[in-house]
Protein backbone atom coordinates (compact mmCIF):
# COMPACT_ATOMS: atom_id res chain seq x y z
CA UNK A 1 0.00 0.00 0.00
CA UNK A 2 1.06 3.43 -0.88
CA UNK A 3 2.23 5.98 1.78
CA UNK A 4 0.19 8.74 0.48
CA UNK A 5 -1.10 9.92 3.68
CA UNK A 6 2.26 10.19 5.14
CA UNK A 7 3.05 13.06 7.43
CA UNK A 8 -0.70 13.89 7.79
CA UNK A 9 -2.31 13.78 11.46
CA UNK A 10 -5.61 12.21 12.31
CA UNK A 11 -7.43 11.99 15.50
CA UNK A 12 -10.02 9.05 15.87
CA UNK A 13 -11.99 8.44 18.94
CA UNK A 14 -12.79 5.03 20.75
CA UNK A 15 -16.03 3.78 20.94
CA UNK A 16 -17.28 0.49 22.88
CA UNK A 17 -20.32 0.13 20.34
CA UNK A 18 -18.16 0.70 17.11
CA UNK A 19 -14.64 -1.13 17.92
CA UNK A 20 -14.32 -3.34 15.00
CA UNK A 21 -14.82 -0.21 12.65
CA UNK A 22 -13.00 2.20 14.07
CA UNK A 23 -10.09 0.07 14.68
CA UNK A 24 -9.90 -1.11 11.37
CA UNK A 25 -9.75 2.17 9.87
CA UNK A 26 -7.14 3.20 12.43
CA UNK A 27 -5.20 0.22 10.69
CA UNK A 28 -6.04 1.35 7.50
CA UNK A 29 -5.01 4.75 7.01
CA UNK A 30 -1.69 4.34 9.66
CA UNK A 31 -1.08 1.44 6.39
CA UNK A 32 -0.91 4.35 4.43
CA UNK A 33 1.24 6.75 6.54
CA UNK A 34 -1.38 8.56 8.87
CA UNK A 35 0.07 9.45 12.34
CA UNK A 36 -2.95 8.28 14.18
CA UNK A 37 -4.05 9.66 17.75
CA UNK A 38 -6.33 7.79 19.91
CA UNK A 39 -8.95 8.78 22.26
CA UNK A 40 -9.76 7.40 25.62
CA UNK A 41 -12.21 4.28 25.79
CA UNK A 42 -15.74 5.30 26.03
CA UNK A 43 -18.18 3.06 28.68
CA UNK A 44 -21.93 1.92 28.25
CA UNK A 45 -24.28 4.99 29.44
CA UNK A 46 -21.57 7.79 29.10
CA UNK A 47 -20.64 10.25 26.35
CA UNK A 48 -16.80 10.63 26.77
CA UNK A 49 -15.93 14.11 26.41
CA UNK A 50 -12.04 15.41 26.31
CA UNK A 51 -10.31 17.04 29.21
CA UNK A 52 -9.42 20.53 28.43
CA UNK A 53 -6.04 20.05 29.24
CA UNK A 54 -5.52 17.45 26.88
CA UNK A 55 -6.80 19.20 23.36
CA UNK A 56 -3.07 20.03 22.83
CA UNK A 57 -2.41 16.48 23.19
CA UNK A 58 -5.24 14.98 21.03
CA UNK A 59 -5.74 17.21 18.81
CA UNK A 60 -3.65 19.93 18.58
CA UNK A 61 -2.14 18.54 14.70
CA UNK A 62 -4.76 17.08 13.89
CA UNK A 63 -6.57 17.53 9.67
CA UNK A 64 -9.39 15.28 10.56
CA UNK A 65 -11.34 14.52 14.14
CA UNK A 66 -13.14 11.48 14.31
CA UNK A 67 -15.95 11.41 17.00
CA UNK A 68 -19.03 9.12 17.80
CA UNK A 69 -22.61 8.83 19.28
CA UNK A 70 -20.74 8.59 22.34
CA UNK A 71 -17.66 11.20 22.24
CA UNK A 72 -18.31 14.71 22.13
CA UNK A 73 -17.01 17.49 20.07
CA UNK A 74 -17.43 21.02 20.95
CA UNK A 75 -17.24 24.52 19.46
CA UNK A 76 -14.25 24.91 22.09
CA UNK A 77 -12.22 21.72 20.80
CA UNK A 78 -12.86 22.54 17.09
CA UNK A 79 -10.88 26.01 17.96
CA UNK A 80 -8.46 24.14 19.75
CA UNK A 81 -7.82 22.45 16.83
CA UNK A 82 -5.70 24.96 14.17
CA UNK A 83 -5.02 22.27 11.81
CA UNK A 84 -8.21 21.01 11.15
CA UNK A 85 -10.20 20.08 7.80
CA UNK A 86 -13.07 18.35 8.76
CA UNK A 87 -14.66 16.16 11.07
CA UNK A 88 -16.46 12.85 10.49
CA UNK A 89 -18.67 10.26 12.16
CA UNK A 90 -18.72 6.95 11.22
CA UNK A 91 -22.16 6.28 11.25
CA UNK A 92 -25.19 8.67 10.23
CA UNK A 93 -25.90 10.22 13.77
CA UNK A 94 -24.09 14.03 14.93
CA UNK A 95 -25.67 14.92 17.85
CA UNK A 96 -22.68 14.84 20.15
CA UNK A 97 -20.88 16.92 17.43
CA UNK A 98 -21.51 21.16 16.97
CA UNK A 99 -22.20 21.08 13.54
CA UNK A 100 -23.45 24.80 13.50
CA UNK A 101 -20.07 25.49 15.03
CA UNK A 102 -18.27 23.44 12.50
CA UNK A 103 -20.24 25.10 9.61
CA UNK A 104 -19.22 28.60 11.00
CA UNK A 105 -15.47 27.94 11.16
CA UNK A 106 -14.91 26.95 8.33
CA UNK A 107 -14.49 23.01 8.93
CA UNK A 108 -16.38 20.27 6.72
CA UNK A 109 -17.88 17.41 8.31
CA UNK A 110 -18.49 13.92 6.56
CA UNK A 111 -20.75 10.79 8.31
CA UNK A 112 -21.94 7.66 7.60
CA UNK A 113 -25.04 8.06 5.62
CA UNK A 114 -24.47 5.14 3.89
CA UNK A 115 -27.95 4.13 1.75
CA UNK A 116 -27.57 0.53 3.16
CA UNK A 117 -27.44 2.67 6.50
CA UNK A 118 -30.35 4.65 6.33
CA UNK A 119 -32.38 1.75 4.28
CA UNK A 120 -32.17 -0.51 6.72
CA UNK A 121 -33.22 1.36 9.68
CA UNK A 122 -36.33 2.34 7.42
CA UNK A 123 -36.55 -1.65 6.85
CA UNK A 124 -36.99 -2.75 10.54
CA UNK A 125 -38.64 0.45 10.96
CA UNK A 126 -41.07 -1.15 8.93
CA UNK A 127 -40.47 -4.55 10.60
CA UNK A 128 -41.07 -3.40 13.99
CA UNK A 129 -44.31 -1.94 12.90
CA UNK A 130 -45.69 -5.20 11.70
CA UNK A 131 -44.53 -6.73 14.83
CA UNK A 132 -46.59 -4.62 17.20
CA UNK A 133 -49.42 -4.77 15.08
CA UNK A 134 -49.59 -8.46 14.34
CA UNK A 135 -47.49 -9.98 17.53
CA UNK A 136 -45.95 -13.05 15.82
CA UNK A 137 -44.47 -13.94 19.24
CA UNK A 138 -48.49 -14.54 20.69
CA UNK A 139 -48.77 -16.61 17.80
CA UNK A 140 -46.03 -18.40 17.72
CA UNK A 141 -46.74 -19.65 20.95
CA UNK A 142 -50.20 -20.98 19.97
CA UNK A 143 -47.82 -23.48 17.49
CA UNK A 144 -46.02 -24.43 21.49
CA UNK A 145 -48.73 -25.50 22.68
CA UNK A 146 -48.79 -22.43 25.43
CA UNK A 147 -51.83 -21.08 24.57
CA UNK A 148 -54.98 -22.27 23.16
CA UNK A 149 -56.04 -21.51 19.28
CA UNK A 150 -58.28 -18.05 19.52
CA UNK A 151 -62.09 -18.41 18.52
CA UNK A 152 -62.61 -16.90 14.58
CA UNK A 153 -63.88 -13.71 16.20
CA UNK A 154 -62.75 -10.68 15.42
CA UNK A 155 -62.45 -9.38 19.37
CA UNK A 156 -60.89 -12.73 19.91
CA UNK A 157 -58.07 -11.91 17.04
CA UNK A 158 -54.85 -10.21 18.65
CA UNK A 159 -53.10 -8.89 15.05
CA UNK A 160 -54.32 -5.74 13.50
CA UNK A 161 -53.55 -4.79 9.53
CA UNK A 162 -51.52 -2.54 8.50
CA UNK A 163 -53.81 -1.49 5.65
CA UNK A 164 -56.28 2.29 6.20
CA UNK A 165 -53.75 2.58 9.53
CA UNK A 166 -52.35 5.84 10.12
CA UNK A 167 -48.55 6.02 10.77
CA UNK A 168 -46.33 9.34 12.04
CA UNK A 169 -43.43 9.79 11.40
CA UNK A 170 -41.38 12.48 13.53
CA UNK A 171 -38.49 13.42 11.72
CA UNK A 172 -38.50 13.62 8.42
CA UNK A 173 -34.79 12.65 6.93
CA UNK A 174 -33.10 10.02 5.28
CA UNK A 175 -34.73 7.69 7.34
CA UNK A 176 -38.06 8.86 7.95
CA UNK A 177 -38.10 9.42 4.04
CA UNK A 178 -36.44 6.14 3.78
CA UNK A 179 -39.60 4.37 6.06
CA UNK A 180 -42.24 6.26 4.17
CA UNK A 181 -40.89 5.05 0.55
CA UNK A 182 -41.27 1.49 2.10
CA UNK A 183 -44.82 1.98 2.99
CA UNK A 184 -46.22 3.80 0.04
CA UNK A 185 -48.77 1.54 -1.86
CA UNK A 186 -50.15 -0.41 1.99
CA UNK A 187 -53.24 1.89 1.81
CA UNK A 188 -51.44 3.74 5.26
CA UNK A 189 -52.25 6.93 5.65
CA UNK A 190 -48.39 8.69 6.23
CA UNK A 191 -48.35 11.99 8.48
CA UNK A 192 -44.55 13.36 8.39
CA UNK A 193 -43.45 16.28 10.81
CA UNK A 194 -39.97 17.95 10.58
CA UNK A 195 -39.14 21.82 11.21
CA UNK A 196 -36.44 21.73 9.33
CA UNK A 197 -38.02 19.78 5.68
CA UNK A 198 -39.30 22.00 3.01
CA UNK A 199 -42.63 20.87 2.89
CA UNK A 200 -42.62 21.27 -0.83
CA UNK A 201 -40.39 18.48 -1.05
CA UNK A 202 -42.16 16.09 -0.01
CA UNK A 203 -43.79 13.07 -1.82
CA UNK A 204 -47.62 13.01 -2.54
CA UNK A 205 -48.19 10.51 -0.28
CA UNK A 206 -46.85 11.42 2.72
CA UNK A 207 -49.17 14.45 4.30
CA UNK A 208 -47.08 17.12 6.41
CA UNK A 209 -48.58 18.07 9.69
CA UNK A 210 -47.52 19.30 12.74
CA UNK A 211 -46.57 17.52 16.01
CA UNK A 212 -49.63 17.65 17.74
CA UNK A 213 -51.97 16.64 14.79
CA UNK A 214 -49.88 13.59 14.12
CA UNK A 215 -49.25 12.05 17.60
CA UNK A 216 -53.47 12.90 18.28
CA UNK A 217 -54.43 10.78 14.67
CA UNK A 218 -51.43 8.07 14.13
CA UNK A 219 -51.70 4.41 14.78
CA UNK A 220 -48.23 4.04 14.99
CA UNK A 221 -45.68 6.77 16.11
CA UNK A 222 -42.49 5.89 14.60
CA UNK A 223 -39.36 8.51 15.68
CA UNK A 224 -36.90 9.33 13.38
CA UNK A 225 -35.49 12.88 14.31
CA UNK A 226 -32.07 14.07 15.46
CA UNK A 227 -31.56 15.07 18.78
CA UNK A 228 -30.16 18.52 18.76
CA UNK A 229 -31.45 20.80 22.61
CA UNK A 230 -34.54 21.55 21.44
CA UNK A 231 -35.26 18.07 20.27
CA UNK A 232 -33.67 15.93 23.61
CA UNK A 233 -36.86 14.62 25.31
CA UNK A 234 -39.08 15.78 22.84
CA UNK A 235 -41.38 12.38 22.94
CA UNK A 236 -42.53 13.32 26.78
CA UNK A 237 -45.36 12.55 29.17
CA UNK A 238 -46.93 15.33 27.47
CA UNK A 239 -46.84 13.51 24.04
CA UNK A 240 -47.69 10.16 24.95
CA UNK A 241 -50.56 11.68 26.42
CA UNK A 242 -51.85 13.37 23.38
CA UNK A 243 -51.38 10.00 21.61
CA UNK A 244 -54.15 7.62 21.06
CA UNK A 245 -54.57 4.31 23.99
CA UNK A 246 -54.51 2.46 20.96
CA UNK A 247 -51.21 3.65 19.50
CA UNK A 248 -47.39 2.05 19.51
CA UNK A 249 -44.80 3.70 19.55
CA UNK A 250 -41.38 3.31 17.75
CA UNK A 251 -37.86 4.55 18.55
CA UNK A 252 -34.86 3.76 15.90
CA UNK A 253 -33.54 7.14 16.39
CA UNK A 254 -31.58 8.22 19.41
CA UNK A 255 -32.46 7.08 23.00
CA UNK A 256 -32.27 10.54 24.53
CA UNK A 257 -34.93 12.25 21.69
CA UNK A 258 -37.49 10.26 24.74
CA UNK A 259 -38.09 11.08 28.13
CA UNK A 260 -37.68 7.36 29.20
CA UNK A 261 -39.43 7.14 32.75
CA UNK A 262 -42.25 8.96 30.91
CA UNK A 263 -42.43 6.08 28.47
CA UNK A 264 -42.40 3.66 30.92
CA UNK A 265 -45.21 5.06 32.64
CA UNK A 266 -47.20 5.68 29.59
CA UNK A 267 -46.43 2.10 28.88
CA UNK A 268 -47.30 0.50 32.30
CA UNK A 269 -50.03 2.75 33.11
CA UNK A 270 -51.72 1.23 29.38
CA UNK A 271 -51.78 4.94 28.07
CA UNK A 272 -50.03 3.80 25.20
CA UNK A 273 -50.64 0.19 23.41
CA UNK A 274 -47.19 -0.66 23.38
CA UNK A 275 -44.09 -0.15 21.86
CA UNK A 276 -40.67 -1.25 19.54
CA UNK A 277 -37.81 0.41 21.35
CA UNK A 278 -34.21 -0.26 19.35
CA UNK A 279 -32.27 3.04 21.20
CA UNK A 280 -32.68 3.79 24.72
CA UNK A 281 -30.89 6.16 27.33
CA UNK A 282 -28.33 4.05 28.11
CA UNK A 283 -27.00 1.61 25.81
CA UNK A 284 -27.12 -1.43 25.78
CA UNK A 285 -30.16 -1.19 28.35
CA UNK A 286 -28.89 -2.68 31.54
CA UNK A 287 -31.04 -5.78 32.61
CA UNK A 288 -32.85 -3.90 35.45
CA UNK A 289 -34.71 -1.62 32.58
CA UNK A 290 -38.45 -1.80 32.85
CA UNK A 291 -38.82 -2.08 29.53
CA UNK A 292 -36.91 -5.74 29.23
CA UNK A 293 -39.90 -7.48 31.27
CA UNK A 294 -43.02 -5.74 29.74
CA UNK A 295 -45.17 -7.94 27.56
CA UNK A 296 -46.49 -4.40 25.37
CA UNK A 297 -42.82 -3.87 24.49
CA UNK A 298 -40.29 -5.26 21.80
CA UNK A 299 -37.02 -3.99 22.70
CA UNK A 300 -33.64 -4.44 21.13
CA UNK A 301 -29.94 -3.05 22.47
CA UNK A 302 -29.50 -0.34 19.17
CA UNK A 303 -29.19 -3.23 16.73
CA UNK A 304 -32.41 -4.06 14.45
CA UNK A 305 -31.14 -2.24 11.53
CA UNK A 306 -27.56 -2.84 11.94
CA UNK A 307 -27.28 -5.71 8.69
CA UNK A 308 -24.38 -7.20 6.96
CA UNK A 309 -24.61 -4.71 4.51
CA UNK A 310 -24.70 -1.24 6.73
CA UNK A 311 -21.39 -2.91 8.62
CA UNK A 312 -20.10 -3.48 5.06
CA UNK A 313 -20.43 0.48 4.01
CA UNK A 314 -19.46 1.83 7.37
CA UNK A 315 -15.82 1.16 6.80
CA UNK A 316 -15.43 2.12 2.87
CA UNK A 317 -17.10 5.60 3.51
CA UNK A 318 -15.39 6.41 6.68
CA UNK A 319 -11.85 5.71 4.81
CA UNK A 320 -13.08 7.25 2.03
CA UNK A 321 -14.52 10.90 3.52
CA UNK A 322 -10.73 10.71 5.26
CA UNK A 323 -9.15 10.44 2.42
CA UNK A 324 -11.14 12.73 0.35
CA UNK A 325 -10.75 15.74 3.19
CA UNK A 326 -7.42 15.35 2.88
CA UNK A 327 -7.11 15.54 -0.74
CA UNK A 328 -9.37 18.77 -0.42
CA UNK A 329 -12.31 17.21 -1.47
CA UNK A 330 -15.72 17.42 -0.25
CA UNK A 331 -16.55 13.63 1.58
CA UNK A 332 -18.22 11.10 0.04
CA UNK A 333 -21.05 12.01 2.45
CA UNK A 334 -20.92 15.52 3.57
CA UNK A 335 -23.19 17.49 6.51
CA UNK A 336 -22.76 20.76 5.53
CA UNK A 337 -21.87 21.41 2.01
CA UNK A 338 -23.14 24.84 1.53
CA UNK A 339 -20.10 25.94 3.53
CA UNK A 340 -17.87 24.16 0.69
CA UNK A 341 -16.73 27.71 -0.21
CA UNK A 342 -15.76 28.52 3.19
CA UNK A 343 -13.90 25.62 3.57
CA UNK A 344 -11.83 25.35 0.39
CA UNK A 345 -10.41 28.61 1.29
CA UNK A 346 -9.73 27.30 4.88
CA UNK A 347 -7.93 24.41 2.94
CA UNK A 348 -5.84 26.72 0.72
CA UNK A 349 -5.01 28.82 4.09
CA UNK A 350 -3.73 25.88 5.89
CA UNK A 351 -2.19 23.72 2.95
CA UNK A 352 -1.52 26.20 0.93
Amino acid sequence: MTKDLAGRAVYISRDHMLSDVVDDLHERLAARGAEVTRGPESRPGEKVQLPRERWAEYLGRAEIAMFSSRSICTKEMIEAAPRLLGLVNPTIGLETVDTDAASQLGVIVGHGATPENFNSIGESTVMLMLMLLYKPEITREVARGHLKRPRTRAEDAWAQMAMKKTIGLVGFGRIGRSTAQRLQGWNMRILACDPFIDPKGVPPYVEFVDLDTLLRQSDVVSCHTAVTPQSKHLMNAAAFAKMKPTAFFINTARGDAVDEPALIEALQSKRIAGAGIDTTAIEPPKLDNPLQTMPNVFLTPHLIGHTKEVYGSFLPAAEENFSRILRGELPLHCKNPEIAEAWRARYQRLRG
